[in-house]
C-alpha cells in the first residue's frame, strides 16, 4: 500500500513539473496559428535590414516557435508585390509602403519598427564628383537604386524635387543592394546611387564614389525629410494580422530580442553574428566601422511614433500624386499593440 502511495506521489510530482515547465515555454509555441512563416525582404544584405538577420541567425524566431523562410528580392517594391500577391506572409520593408498601399485601397500594417531613420546615402561616381555642385547636377544622369519604386528611389525623388528637378529627368536603374551595386558603379553603368551600407562604404573605400547626402544620422534625416523618418519594419496585411495574432506576437517578440541585442552587444559581437554572405568584400575593420555608424539608426524598442508617421506621410504627399489625392488614416498604418505585450530585453 505504501508503495502505491509513493508511485501516486511521484506521478503527481511529475505532472506538476510538466505544468511548471509549460509555464516557462513561450505561449506562442503551443498556440501559433501559422508556425511556418515566409518573410519578403528587398536586399537582405543591406545593414538597413540587420535586425531581421540578427533575429534569424541568433535563433530568436525559433525560440518563439517559428519556422521562418526569408525570401530575398532586389528591392522593397518587389517584396511588397510578394506580400500583396499572397506569395509571402510578412513584409520586411520601409514603413512608407503602408501609406502608398492605403492610397491604393489596400491595408497593410506595421507591427514592429526596426529603423528610426533610413541610413540611405546619395553618393556620386568619382568622375561626376569632379564637377558636382549639388543635386541639380543629377539631371540627365543615371542613378542606381535598389529597385524602381523602392524607398531608395523615394529618397532620390525627394531630393530632386527639393532642388527643382523632375524625377522624369533622371533615369533610374535598379541595381539591387549587394555586389551588383559595386559592379554597376565600377563599370560606369550608373553615375550616382542611393544605397544603405555596406554598399555605400564599400563604394567609397574602393575609391569609386563620393558621399553627398547622408541620412545615417538624425541630423541628415531631418535635413532630407524634415523630421524623423521611420525605416525598416515588420508589416502584414490587416487580414493576416487579425487571423494570426499569436503568430504576429511571436514575430514581434523575436524582433524585440534582436533590437535588444543590437543595442547592448559590442560591435565585435555584432560582426561575429553576421553570416559570411553578408560580408561583401570588406575586411573586419571596415565592417566594424559600418556597424558603429549604423547602430544609432536602429529602433531601441520597436515602437512607432505619430510624429514619424506624419513625416513619412508629408514626404509621400510631395512625391506620390495618389497619396496626395487620398485621405490617409495613419492610425491604420501601424500598431504598437504587439510591442506593448512583448517581453523587454533578452
Amino acid at each position: 500500500m505504501a508503495v502505491l502511495k509513493e508511485i501516486t506521489s511521484f506521478r503527481r510530482l511529475g505532472l506538476a513539473a510538466l505544468i511548471a515547465l509549460a509555464g516557462t515555454l513561450p505561449l506562442s509555441a503551443a498556440t501559433l496559428e501559422k508556425p511556418d512563416v515566409s518573410i519578403a525582404v528587398g536586399g537582405k544584405v543591406a545593414l538597413y535590414y540587420l535586425p531581421l538577420t540578427i533575429a534569424d541567425v541568433k535563433g530568436y524566431f525559433k525560440e518563439e516557435g517559428l519556422n521562418v523562410k526569408i525570401l530575398d528580392f532586389q528591392g522593397g517594391s518587389k517584396s511588397v508585390q510578394a506580400v500583396v500577391g499572397g506569395s509571402a506572409d510578412i513584409l520586411e520593408s520601409a514603413y512608407e509602403h503602408t501609406i502608398n498601399l492605403q492610397a491604393r485601397g489596400q491595408e497593410i500594417q506595421v507591427f514592429a519598427l526596426q529603423g528610426r531613420y533610413p541610413g540611405f546615402v546619395l553618393s556620386v561616381s568619382k568622375e561626376l564628383a569632379k564637377t558636382y555642385k549639388g543635386v541639380a547636377d543629377l539631371k540627365g544622369k543615371k542613378v542606381g537604386v535598389t529597385a524602381p519604386g523602392s524607398s531608395t528611389n523615394a529618397m532620390l525623388n525627394v531630393l530632386l524635387k527639393k532642388n527643382g528637378i523632375s524625377p522624369a529627368d533622371v533615369p533610374v536603374i535598379g541595381v539591387g543592394a549587394g555586389a551588383s551595386v559595386l559592379a554597376s558603379m565600377a563599370n560606369g553603368q550608373i553615375d550616382a546611387t542611393v544605397q544603405a551600407d555596406p554598399a555605400t562604404t564599400l563604394l567609397v573605400q574602393a575609391g569609386d564614389a563620393v558621399v553627398k547626402v547622408d541620412t545615417r544620422t538624425a541630423e541628415g534625416t531631418e535635413a532630407v525629410y524634415g523630421g524623423p523618418m521611420p525605416a525598416a519594419s515588420f508589416s502584414a496585411l490587416r487580414s493576416f494580422i487579425d487571423k494570426n495574432p499569436n503568430t504576429i506576437q511571436a514575430l514581434t517578440n523575436a524582433m524585440v530580442k534582436a533590437l535588444h541585442f543590437l543595442a547592448t552587444a559590442s560591435d565585435e559581437e555584432i560582426f561575429a553574428a553576421l553570416p559570411k554572405e553578408m560580408v561583401l568584400g570588406g575586411d573586419k575593420a571596415t565592417y566594424l566601422k559600418m556597424i558603429a555608424a549604423v547602430r544609432p539608426s536602429y529602433s531601441p524598442d520597436g515602437r512607432m511614433t505619430q510624429k514619424a508617421a506624419e513625416t513619412a506621410l508629408a514626404t509621400l504627399r510631395s512625391d506620390n500624386p495618389a497619396v496626395a489625392a487620398a485621405t490617409i488614416d495613419l492610425a491604420k498604418t501601424y500598431t504598437n499593440a504587439f510591442i506593448d505585450k512583448a517581453p523587454k530585453g533578452k
